[in-house]
């Protein structure tokens, strides 16, 4: 909480700065499965799709490979959670809460309480716990909140990688879930985002559905601390957890305030290796499309943009070998599905396409990366602020938990 005369002052002056540099640094998806718990403890709906179901199945089977490639290197006290939840006993629970603690690790050990509980042992363990988890979690992301901008530890990266061979057949949904995986078995802890229930900061870019593979795709993380080692060892570790056709392959550190890379997309290019038995039909029809002026696809739904000229996002299209090679317009709210796109224009069966790639994303230049005194905090700019509005008074930051406040200025 704020105490000090200056408290209105202040909190404006600072989430005003907030809010304009990272109020939550980039999206992190509406994925479901945040956790490997949330897939195991998933239970099969009727309406669920066949495909669907199995393609769960596959991820839990993945998820569950990984813990099994080495050791984890989770903090400990999240490990004893882990095994508590699933033995119904957790012995010592006050020194086990003091050390969550003193790690700060109350708000992970909440979430992975509330993930865990359809398939919990004791559920009386469960909502004991959590009795006890939620106040202390609810005030430690207080505490994050006011100290956001503050934390000077907390570094985001953008990767790279690919998405080949046996996991093509997940979504980024499912590729989110084996990413997070993989930091955590690794000791990577992740930041949390200042939602309502704090997820990891983890975003997977541009979208790419099951059955599509990618070459070149961008992803977004947000960890609490630099990693000691360089970046090469950090890629390495990370991809031995990993599924196979699943590699990092490059490691850029970014400012807070960088773009995310759905602002920053301008083309997709594509290569689909076409089918001996379709190329024929495939080349009547590309050469139909580009002497076309407009062609119309009708995507059979009841909102206003169901009807799109395909002339108008496939920017290019031409033949390498046996190979379709194009380029798909993008933008910030442009995600459709390159497989209902490229079956439309083809006029097959989406689900028949087999061997579509995204070999990269052209991206623009981030104008952020050149106007960093806009958007990095000013701490003395935002003192002396209060200072004029205020009269003098010092800035106080106090957590009721601290025997210590932080004082600004």
């Amino acid at each position: 909480m704020w105490k000090s005369p200056l408290d209105r002052v202040v909190q404006k002056v600072f989430f005003t700065a907030f809010c304009r540099a990272e109020s939550v640094p980039f999206r992190t998806g509406s994925f479901a499965n945040h956790y490997a718990e949330e897939v195991s403890a998933r239970t099969s709906h009727p309406s669920i799709p066949a495909e669907a179901l199995a393609r769960q199945a596959r991820l839990g089977a993945a998820l569950h490979a990984m813990e099994t490639v080495g050791p984890s290197l989770e903090p400990a006290c999240l490990q004893v959670l882990r095994s508590g939840i699933a033995t119904g006993a957790l012995p010592d629970q006050e020194i086990w809460i003091q050390t969550l603690q003193r790690e700060d690790l109350v708000e992970e050990a909440a979430e992975l309480l509330r993930a865990s509980r359809r398939g919990a042992e004791d559920l009386a363990l469960i909502q004991s716990l959590g009795s006890r988890l939620v106040p202390l979690a609810a005030k430690a992301q207080q505490r994050r909140t006011a100290l956001w901008q503050l934390d000077t530890r907390r570094t985001r990266v953008r990767l790279e990688y690919a998405k080949e061979n046996s996991v093509v057949g997940f979504d980024d949904g499912d590729l989110h879930a084996l990413f997070i995986q993989a930091f955590r078995l690794e000791g990577l802890p992740l930041a949390l985002d200042l939602g309502k229930r704090p997820r990891p900061l983890l975003s997977m870019g541009c979208p790419l559905p099951a059955g599509v593979g990618g070459q070149a795709e961008y992803m977004d993380a947000a960890l609490k601390q630099e990693p000691a080692e360089d970046p090469a060892q950090v890629m390495a570790r990370l991809n031995r957890r990993l599924p196979d056709g699943l590699r990092i392959h490059a490691w850029n550190v970014l400012p807070g305030f960088a773009s995310e890379i759905g602002d920053l997309a301008l083309r997709s290019l594509w290569r689909w290796e076409v089918p001996a038995d379709q190329r024929a039909a495939a080349e009547a029809k590309t050469a139909a499309f580009l002497a076309a002026e407009s062609w119309p696809w009708d995507r059979g739904t009841a909102k206003a943009d169901a009807s799109l000229d395909l002339r108008s996002l496939i920017t290019s299209m031409h033949w390498e070998s046996d190979a379709l090679c194009f380029a798909t317009r993008m933008g910030a709210f442009q995600a459709i599905n390159p497989l209902k796109m490229l079956g439309a224009l083809l006029g097959l069966d989406p689900a028949s396409l087999t061997g579509l790639v995204r070999q990269s994303v052209e991206l623009k230049p981030d104008a952020r990366m050149g106007q960093a005194e806009r958007f990095e905090p000013k701490l003395k700019n935002m003192y002396e602020d209060a200072v004029l509005l205020g009269g003098g008074s010092n800035i106080v930051l106090v957590d009721d938990d601290d025997d210590e406040p932080i004082r600004l200025g």
